[in-house]
């Protein structure tokens, strides 16, 4: 497996509130994160750091092999819960982080087998030489309008309110995590992004990147390419090669 991973302030925002992590738990098994902040400079950097940080900390203890599927994801929903709780108490102590929150997508890959928790508009994309996969739907406004025959798929790309999610991270006590299972085959690449990515470089342009880039620089190449194809988000890449 091979691992990378780069966060990018992009060419319109002043601050980065995105954070991301990858890291190798064993020979065959590794974990990769991303995390989009809101509420504002300090608010945003505040919410995705410490989730992206108590996620990482409670599988780094939790994980052990062998572990199967369903352990897996009760570690996840353990460790997002967690970190959804701390956020919230954070916030809620701290008049100037009120209403703060992060998007959240962590994917544990074993032996080739995936678990996806999330919660949000980063997504997780599987790519191969015979095409890419979106593994995950987007919790945002929108993609309920699309989802109730409200707007195309055209007005879905572009509409005016597409930064407007309906779950996230630390807003609540409580917080609903969708979970994904799927398989990564020899020669594939998970793909963890931000909407900095996804709304700036269509998934063909991210499959010609990942297809003919040297895997070492993948997550370096889709974000010059976020960048040069206008850059008005934070950009946070996190991929996993198999």
């Amino acid at each position: 497996m091979l691992l990378v991973s780069k966060s990018d302030i992009g060419r319109k925002r002043s601050d980065n509130e995105d954070s991301v992590c990858v890291r190798q738990l064993s020979s065959d098994a590794a974990y990769a994160m991303v995390c989009d902040g809101m509420g504002g400079a300090r608010g945003g950097r505040t919410a995705s750091s410490v989730a992206c940080e108590m996620i990482s900390k409670k599988i780094d203890m939790c994980y052990r092999e062998p572990m199967p599927l369903s352990s897996i994801e009760n570690m996840l929903l353990s460790a997002i819960t967690t970190a959804n709780v701390s956020v919230y108490d954070i916030a809620c102590a701290n008049p100037d982080l009120n209403g703060m929150g992060t998007t959240v997508i962590c994917a544990v890959i074993v032996n080739g087998q995936i678990c996806i928790g999330h919660a949000g508009d980063s997504r997780a994309y599987i790519v191969s030489k015979s095409g890419i996969r979106l593994l995950t739907k987007d919790h945002s406004l929108v993609q309920q309008m699309y989802d109730n025959g409200e707007i195309s798929v055209e007005e879905l790309k572009n509409h005016p309110r597409k930064n407007v999610i309906t779950r996230a991270l630390g807003v609540e006590e409580e917080i609903e995590i969708d979970f994904t299972t799927d398989y990564l085959d020899e020669g594939e690449t998970l793909l963890l992004c931000s909407d900095g990515l996804s709304n700036f470089v269509e998934a063909d342009e991210i499959y010609e990147i990942i297809n003919n880039t040297e895997k070492t620089r993948i997550a370096e190449v889709l974000v010059d390419r976020a960048n040069e194809n206008g850059g008005g988000d934070n950009i946070s890449v996190a991929a996993i090669s198999y």
